[in-house]
């Protein structure tokens, strides 16, 4: 076994009892301590992201954070998300005062970005977790979902995919056999989950728990995705260090930032 396999097992085997943990022991207060993690990493995430586009922390980076806060305790952050992006314009306006624009629209939507991912679409985990319904169960639902797919597409990458890999430019090492064999065992978690804890989990029938995983699936691919397209382009490999075998903040959490908008999305108007 590599080192790097080594320390993305044991980051997984320590880290696995600490969210369960957070789930099923603390769920007071809407998920009170699940809930400030999710602040925190927003915040290293936004200070990840802000290296990767402008090569420094700036000052939106350490404010884009107040979104999931202000979510989980107003139950809404959309006059906040409009005031960020006010602010991304102030401040390439003062940017600009030495009358170079050559860069402006490029430093504008990097702002934007900034806002966006990670801490706007953290705010749809925090909307999951506010949900008047929301249990530990329905909670670790979402999180099995989203990791049985990435866990099982690398297994099956690295037994199967060494002859169909290379599908997707950004991530070269992505294999058929990887997307196929976490697709499948999104949907199999799903059902099995879904029937050994009926109870404890809104009604769907089978269709539904079938297009939920298949759903879960195509949008935590997107996320790995999408942060390889934002690494390469600032040509890095990982976003950090802080997690040791899987590198930072962001290259934990990109499949559920865009999973959790169709997961909330499905729970209010699928069910």
């Amino acid at each position: 076994m590599n080192t790097n396999l080594l320390k993305r097992t044991l980051t997984c085997i320590l880290g696995i009892p600490v969210l369960a943990a957070l789930i099923f022991l603390i769920p007071q207060h809407h998920f009170l301590g699940l809930s400030v993690l999710m602040f925190i990493c927003s915040l290293l995430g936004s200070l990840e992201m802000s290296k990767m586009l402008f090569g420094k922390v700036t000052l939106i980076s350490g404010i884009t954070w107040i979104l999931p806060l202000l979510q989980y305790l107003y139950g809404s952050s959309d006059t906040a998300t409009a005031l960020l992006l006010v602010i991304c314009s102030l401040a390439e306006i003062i940017n600009t005062q030495n009358g170079n624009f050559e860069n402006s629209i490029n430093n504008f939507a990097k702002n934007v970005l900034l806002v966006i991912y990670p801490s706007f679409l953290a705010t749809f985990v925090i909307k999951v977790l506010t949900l008047p319904f929301c249990n530990s169960h329905l909670l670790m639902f979402f999180l099995l979902l989203v990791f049985s797919n990435d866990i099982f597409a690398y297994v099956f990458g690295m037994l199967f995919g060494k002859t169909n890999a290379g599908i997707i430019k950004v991530s070269p090492k992505k294999s058929i056999a990887g997307f196929v064999g976490g697709f499948v065992s999104c949907i199999v978690i799903c059902l099995l989950y879904s029937k050994i804890f009926t109870g404890n989990l809104p009604y769907m029938n089978i269709a539904k728990q079938i297009t939920l995983a298949a759903l879960m699936s195509i949008t935590a691919n997107i996320g790995d995705l999408a942060e390889s397209i934002i690494k390469r382009g600032a040509k890095v490999k990982d976003s950090g260090n802080i997690i040791p075998g899987r590198g930072g903040i962001l290259d934990s959490m990109d499949s559920i930032l865009t999973s959790a908008p169709l997961f909330c999305f499905f729970l209010e108007k699928a069910l």
